[in-house]
């Protein structure tokens, strides 16, 4: 279904719309209900966590016990590479999913205060289940990869470079869970979104 066919179709109507820089807040809400999607997210951002966690022990302890430092400095870079690179590889992917299901005119944003960045797809218009490729490509690409990585270079100080990036990633992913959780809060409605880029909104439409 196109834009123009969407906002002429009598058996839908608009659900909401949200400014883009309003979005963590919209979010809150849907994840504050715990469907099943948020009770996922919090199993994936716990279990990050722990391996963050364990491994920054661990590569602590190996310093302070044989003063070797190359796996605590490979901590430290993917530390450091979490907070800048994988952030712009991680709306990159959004994006080369965009494109693989048809977008074309897309564009990138960020709301510093909020630490939040975004990829629209201007007036295309997306199903729940073409959403759910967009919203998990990210967490599924960069998940995978890690553990690649960690597998290859176990036991060797590259490893601790991978631990940071899989650890504190599906953190970055809470709000593609979150969106997730609005479709599931409606499970009982076929919704259709789009984003307007000149309006910075992102619109949800449902059958009526």
């Amino acid at each position: 279904m196109t834009y123009s066919e969407l906002k002429d179709n009598s058996d839908f109507e608009q659900i909401v719309s949200i400014k883009h820089d309003e979005l963590k807040m919209f979010l809150a809400d849907e994840v504050e209900k715990q469907p099943r999607w948020a009770k996922i997210a919090n199993m994936f951002q716990i279990t990050g966590l722990l391996v963050f966690m364990i491994g920054g022990f661990k590569a602590s302890m190996i310093y302070i016990k044989y003063h070797n430092i190359p796996n605590l400095l490979w901590f430290f870079y993917g530390l450091l590479f979490t907070f800048t690179f994988l952030v712009i590889i991680h709306e990159i992917i959004h994006a080369i999913t965009y494109l693989m299901i048809g977008a074309r005119k897309l564009s990138f944003g960020v709301v510093w205060r909020k630490f939040m960045f975004y990829v629209t797809a201007d007036r295309f218009v997306v199903d729940e289940k073409k959403f759910k490729l967009v919203a998990l490509a990210p967490a599924v690409v960069v998940g995978i990869l890690t553990l690649f990585g960690m597998a290859i270079f176990y036991n060797q100080p590259l490893f601790y470079f991978f631990i940071p990036i899989f650890g504190l990633h599906f953190i970055f992913c809470g709000g593609d869970f979150a969106l997730l959780c609005f479709y599931q809060n409606r499970s009982d409605r076929k919704i259709y979104t789009f984003d307007v880029k000149e309006e910075g909104k992102t619109y949800f439409y449902g059958e009526k």
